[in-house]
């Protein structure tokens, strides 16, 4: 018995079912690891193979009906990932200010970079990135998400019930006062993630360079 991914398998069956009208999507959502025989494994890596020998010829069909494959990014699904995963992009507070810049596109007109902390908002200021000069390079030190629709590397996101942000973080938080009550607070080796509650559900959650926070506050 062989364990095959459940990438390898969907990119198989991505190829071989799109003829039949069954959708990407529905070939994903369907899917799991699970053990196969090694009959099974040599037909998907077969289709596999056949599918990179014929590509070119694939790209002329799905042009000719006009049909297309959009490959969604795999996300860690680890606590200690501080990735923010918005609409088909992901970001980080441990990215450049650059790398953020481009994943979001261009910030609203209220932003104002050239305040001390600089401060760049995006979709009306329902997501914002404040950075601080290290080595007269600007470095995120904070990114707030309030909009939903926009999730943690956990799939946490605004209007997820506060019970399931401990099932999925954990009981090993720090809690902290908000404009809400009360928040909860998790600390990771290279940053802070900060939970936002209004009747026990996420209003805001937001993370925290905790190198640039070291820097920010030598800098006062």
């Amino acid at each position: 018995m062989k364990k095959l991914s459940t990438f390898a398998i969907t990119s198989a069956l991505v190829f071989i079912l799109m003829g039949c009208g069954v959708t990407e999507e529905d070939v994903i959502s369907s899917t799991e690891d699970f053990t196969v025989d090694e009959e099974t494994v040599e037909a998907v890596q077969e289709a596999l193979s056949d599918s990179s020998e014929h590509s070119g010829d694939t790209g002329s069909d799905m042009a000719t009906t006009g049909a297309s494959v959009t490959v969604s990014k795999i996300t860690s699904m680890e606590k200690d990932d501080p990735t923010i995963n918005y609409k088909q992009n992901q970001i980080s507070v441990l990215d450049t200010k650059d790398q953020i810049l481009e994943a979001m596109g261009k910030p609203d007109p209220q932003s104002d970079p050239a305040l001390a902390d600089h401060y760049y908002s995006f979709d009306d200021n329902q997501i914002g990135m404040q950075t601080v000069d290290v080595d007269k390079t600007e470095t995120p030190l904070t990114i707030t998400v309030s909009e939903k629709g926009v999730f943690t590397s956990m799939n946490i996101s605004v209007g997820t019930p506060k019970d399931e942000v401990v099932k999925t973080y954990g009981d090993d938080y720090e809690t902290f006062k908000s404009e809400y009550g009360i928040g909860y607070k998790y600390e990771f080796e290279k940053f802070v993630l900060y939970f936002t509650f209004d009747n026990d559900e996420v209003v805001e959650f937001y993370y925290t360079n905790k190198e640039a926070e070291k820097i920010a506050l030598k800098q006062k």
